[in-house]
């Protein structure tokens, strides 16, 4: 939990003062927000224009927003950057120069870092954990060792949306690809994990399949020793050598050494594809001893694992197939072989977002649910919208729709059900209820039935159900709409002409998606430079900067790399990533159609990010020259005016000419002078000024 109390540096005295003038005062239960801080055009906090009247849905005369809020909230919802004095003038000079800039900011490597996050959310890849795998790898953790696990789970969690980063960005691919890709970009550890998926398989009643043991009749063990030493992964490979299937593992001699009838070097295990999965990962399986003795699985060390540091970092594009008559499967074990690999040819079907290992994590399905959540998710991220019982569509009598009696009797139940139960048969058709192959003929013969918000399709394999969603009505102003939750912190009206405009752009481009995002943000819609439909709705939302945004504009403005951990592998730690971890983020409920946007300020939020400050702030103030990282941002209490400029610029990014800007230099430099006069150090007054300028409502909130 983070800490509640005010720290030095935001409450020394008397500049508690020029906090508040900031818009934050020290204390306050709340972060800025459109009712507690005085807004860019004019407004009072309590919301009332200018002139005394109040804002009442659209009576009060529509007043445009500034270059000078709506430039740098794009930038920095791109690449978290402040936007330049050039680029402000550029905008004011001609509206028309915002597609130029918008274009010109996605060519920088900041775009594809926040683009994708942004497509793990929008996909659904995340918001799992090791355990939200377990039926994939029943009845056991997919993995278990506390030094490969969450690297395995972040590669599994990048894995589609830097598949769309590439092709979508990269190759300039229509975005409805997403729903019949067969490539994907994978890291050496997970073609291994798709490939053990593949022969490990569970069917609907849990029964085990391992298709390893089958492939290898004539194989006695598999054994994992320390004191042989070091064994060329060559030799452990090649069934001609006396080391096959011995595994060197320094965790071997003295795994259970206090369990009498357990230690054991080499440990001897029973073939098994699950015991060799996680061997490779570092972890020892459990097994029997000596007189029958039960002998614990061990975690193992992050130094025990048969992968190399780079097998968790080596994306690459790998096309999946079906294998071809009498084709064997990879060996997920294979490692140089997977490291080469471009290729995988695999039983299980894996095709577009909704067959990933992550999404079935993330949703899984049961005996009793058979799909059906599975499949309405799918329809949330394809076409933003869920099986409700409103939908009128209604699918053939013939072939007749498999419907779930005992669940659609009660007449509440059935209107889903007539939907909802036709659809999911598309994927129990294929998958088992813990996504593996299904072989229950009953269930691959019904191959599903598409009807739904008016398209009526049959559907006889994945790539046909991926092609139906990419041709689907709903398609592209569902991918438009998540695009206005992204930016706006809210939903656009989905019958203004101007959001309409720029959803026929983006189905006139072939649906490429830099074409929705340069037409979207330089809409009026996005921008309210000036009036739209979409303007006489709720008004604009000034929304919190979360997470992802937060931490990619400290990383991108001061110059951290991934600050925040929130990639696993940068391995950081310390305040910014405990407390980060704690912070708002975008996600999706199940069934949710909208993704769930805490906007609001809260005294958790507001601490938090004090507490992020605070440690940015030592971080970039007075830092001696041994720990000095190369790129980060430095500044030194020698030079205070030279600074705090920067803050104003960097941080709370206001350019010069930005009516506020000069306000916001005093008021800093009134900080800094007050913070000494109270006795503490010039270093100690720089960091305070710092995390004033850092918790800014410019700096901490999207649309200031």
């Amino acid at each position: 939990m983070v800490a509640m109390a005010c720290s030095k540096f935001s409450c020394v005295g008397a500049t508690v003062l020029a906090t508040a003038a900031l818009g934050l005062g020290c204390g306050s239960s709340n972060a800025p927000s459109a009712a507690t801080t005085p807004s860019v055009d004019g407004s009072a906090p309590d919301g009332s224009a200018p002139d005394g009247s109040a804002r009442d849905g659209g009576l009060t005369p529509f007043e445009p927003v500034s270059p000078y809020t709506y430039v740098p909230k794009l930038k920095n919802v791109l690449v978290g950057l402040p936007a330049t004095e050039d680029e402000i003038q550029a905008v004011k000079a001609d509206p028309a120069a915002l597609k130029t800039l918008i274009s010109g900011w996605m060519e920088l490597p900041q775009y594809g870092q926040k683009l994708m996050r942004f497509f793990q959310l929008a996909f659904q890849q995340t918001q799992v954990s090791v355990l939200d795998y377990a039926d994939q790898s029943y009845p056991r953790n997919i993995v278990f060792n506390t030094g490969t696990a969450p690297l395995l789970m972040q590669n599994a969690q990048e894995s589609f949306a830097r598949t769309m980063a590439e092709l979508l960005v990269a190759q300039h691919r229509p975005l409805t690809e997403s729903f019949t890709v067969q490539q994907f970009m994978m890291t050496t550890a997970l073609k291994e994990l798709y490939a053990f998926l593949d022969v490990w398989q569970v069917n609907d009643n849990g029964t085990i399949t391992d298709r390893f043991v089958q492939a290898h009749p004539t194989l006695g063990a598999i054994y994992a020793g320390t004191a042989q030493g070091p064994i060329p992964i060559s030799e452990t490979l090649d069934p001609r050598s006396p080391n096959y299937m011995h595994w060197y593992n320094p965790d071997a001699a003295t795994e259970d050494a206090t369990v009498p009838g357990c230690p054991a070097d080499p440990i001897r295990y029973l073939p098994s594809a699950y015991t060799l999965h996680i061997l490779l990962y570092g972890s020892l399986d459990n097994r029997k001893g000596v007189g029958g003795v039960g002998c614990p699985q061990l975690a193992g060390s992050p130094t025990a694992t048969q992968f190399k540091p780079t097998d968790f970092t080596d994306w690459t594009m790998v096309t999946v197939r079906k294998p071809n008559a009498g084709e064997s499967v990879p060996a997920f074990y294979d490692l140089p072989a997977l490291r080469e690999a471009r290729e995988l040819a695999l039983n299980v079907p894996r095709v577009g977002f909704f067959s990933t290992p992550a999404f079935f994590a993330n949703w899984q399905t049961n005996v009793s649910n058979q799909m059906r959540v599975t499949l309405n998710q799918a329809l949330i991220v394809a076409l933003g919208s869920s099986v409700d019982g409103t939908d009128a569509t209604v699918p053939p009598s013939s072939p007749p729709p498999r419907i779930d009696e005992a669940h659609s009797l009660p007449p509440a139940c059935y209107s889903c059900h007539r939907t909802l139960d036709p659809l999911r048969s598309i994927l129990s058709a294929n998958y088992s209820w813990n996504y593996h192959n299904q072989d229950d003929s009953a269930l691959t013969g019904q191959k599903g039935v598409f009807a739904f918000r008016g398209v009526i399709q049959p559907v006889n394999s994945l790539d046909d159900f991926g092609r139906v969603l990419g041709s689907h009505p709903l398609f592209a102003s569902a991918w438009a709409q998540k695009l206005c939750y992204y930016v706006n912190s809210a939903a656009c009206a989905s019958d203004d002409p101007e959001f309409l405009r720029v959803v026929d752009a983006f189905k006139s481009s072939g649906y490429h998606f830099d074409t929705l995002v340069t037409e979207l943000l330089a809409s009026p819609v996005i921008t309210r430079a000036s009036k739209t439909a979409n303007a006489d709705g709720e008004g604009e939302v000034i929304a919190v900067s979360r997470r992802d945004h937060l931490c990619a504009a400290l990383d991108a403005r001061l110059g951290f790399a991934d600050v925040c951990a929130l990639d696993v592998t940068s391995r950081n730690q310390g305040v910014i990533p405990s407390v980060a971890a704690g912070l708002p983020s975008d996600g999706y409920g199940r069934g949710s159609e909208t993704p769930v946007l805490p906007n609001a300020p809260t005294l958790f939020y507001r601490a938090g990010v004090e507490n992020i400050c605070v440690a940015a702030a030592a971080q970039v103030i007075d830092v001696t020259a041994a720990k000095q990282v190369p790129g980060v941002k430095q500044w030194s209490s020698s030079n205070p005016d030279a600074a705090i400029a920067d803050f104003v610029s960097t941080l709370m990014a206001l350019t010069p000419s930005d009516p506020r800007a000069s306000a916001a230099v005093d008021l800093l430099k009134a900080h800094f002078a007050q913070a000494k006069a109270q006795g503490v150090t010039a270093s100690d007054a720089l960091q305070s000024t710092f995390v004033a300028a850092c918790l800014a409502p410019s700096s901490i909130s999207m649309g200031l």
